[in-house]
């Protein structure tokens, strides 16, 4: 997820990505060579300061101890493994200094992408421009892994387009009787939310999957992100008779919104926190009576029994959360592909690793994953509810722990 910014500021970023690109160039001149002895050097950044310093620290947690696992173990084809993580501040600017340093200064072996789409513009074509991978567990953006061409692999089994294909999904499984018929959807004007709702190239996006089950959408509205009072979006969602309510924001817009709809007495059939998760947060238990039914999205459940998750939970909970956050899950994804690619390939070099990604499939945290030809994974959701307090699966069949309820 991204950190709030404006259409003007993303373009400036791009913009300032294309200047660094050419220094990058001119600093490294292509040279793309590997050591292959001493510890297996792993770089980025994440903002563990400024305004996504609370995500960002459970990566950091992440990265450490599977770092120290994977020395535990002995290292990686007889290698150690050095984390060169360093603070971007939140910024992309700051970020991009960060990234041109760990290619011409610190010479990192592997990178990892920042956290959140807003950080992570500027540095993908930095990073391909220095002949590196860049390994994505920290956003999700449909064009930017159609512009990194291939050398951006990420581990994020859904992306922007389709948070809510699994919610849809579900919908369609519902008894006929039950299913809500009017949609309303309520949209931060934000990049990463913006392809939320609308898709990409005319495909996916909740305005899409809502026409293709049939459901007409009565409700559209966005909202900028300085909004504090929703009373008037609420009160015309009511109007609309919206019976399936799409919030499409950030964690404190959507906790802001689903309040405010309990506080107006609005109680749709559905109503899905659809933009980023929610029921991670570890003030979701205190929000009562407002949260319950409200549906979100995760990337796996700890009953698949993916490789790693029993570890993740046992981080989640100890962190006081009920769920464990997708980018923990995404974040350990990422790093598991490294560690096999690189015992696999034999190899850190840049070329023989990347073939080697595209031709196997790997063990991870997500589930067994090959890579689409874009760097992106086959879709893989999961859609929960929060039930009696407690936030549980509803979807798919082979996940669930209860049905889909809905509000009456």
């Amino acid at each position: 997820m991204p950190k709030r910014h404006t259409h003007a500021a993303h373009r400036a970023v791009v913009a300032g990505a294309v200047l660094t690109t050419f220094s990058l160039t001119a600093c490294a001149g292509g040279n793309t060579a590997t050591a292959t002895s001493g510890p297996i050097k792993i770089g980025g950044s994440l903002g563990l300061t400024g305004a996504l310093a609370g995500p960002s620290g459970e990566y950091k947690a992440i990265y450490d101890l599977w770092a120290a696992q994977v020395n535990k173990a002995g290292g990686i084809a007889g290698r150690k493994v050095q984390m060169v993580i360093k603070n971007d501040d939140s910024t992309p600017g700051t970020a991009q200094t960060l990234y041109q340093s760990l290619l011409t200064k610190d010479r990192v072996d592997i990178l990892l992408a920042p956290y959140s789409t807003y950080v992570g513009t500027p540095i993908v074509p930095l990073v391909r421009s220095g002949g590196k991978i860049l390994f994505n567990g920290g956003f999700t953006s449909r064009q930017l892994s159609d512009s990194a061409k291939g050398w951006m692999v990420g581990t994020y089994p859904y992306q922007e387009s389709q948070y809510t294909r699994g919610v849809f999904e579900a919908v369609k499984a519902m008894p006929a009787n039950e299913r809500p018929t009017r949609v309303g959807i309520l949209t931060l004007n934000n990049p990463f939310t913006l392809a939320d709702r609308d898709g990409y190239k005319g495909a996916e996006g909740a305005v899409h999957y809502a026409r293709d089950a049939g459901l007409p959408v009565v409700f559209n509205q966005e909202y900028s992100t300085d909004t504090t009072d929703f009373t008037s979006a609420i009160n015309a969602a009511k109007a609309a008779r919206v019976d399936l309510f799409l919030i499409l924001g950030l964690p404190e817009d959507s906790v802001r919104i689903i309040r405010a709809a309990s506080a107006q007495g609005f109680r749709p059939a559905l109503t899905c926190a659809c933009g980023s998760q929610v029921s991670t947060l570890k003030t979701w238990p205190q929000m009562g009576a407002a949260a319950e039914g409200v549906l979100g999205t995760t990337t796996a459940w700890p009953t698949e029994h993916f490789k790693g998750l029993d570890q993740l939970l046992a981080i989640s909970r100890s962190n006081g959360e009920q769920v464990i956050p997708s980018y923990a899950v995404v974040a350990y994804a990422g790093l598991q592909v490294i560690q096999q690619a690189i015992e696999g390939a034999g190899t850190t070099d840049q070329a023989r690793l990347r073939a080697y990604i595209y031709a196997h499939t790997f063990d991870t945290a997500v589930g067994r994953i090959k890579f689409n030809p874009d760097g992106t994974v086959p879709y893989s959701e999961v859609v929960v509810q929060t039930i009696g307090g407690k936030t549980v699966p509803v979807w798919p069949a082979n996940v669930a722990e209860h049905p889909v309820t809905v509000t009456k």
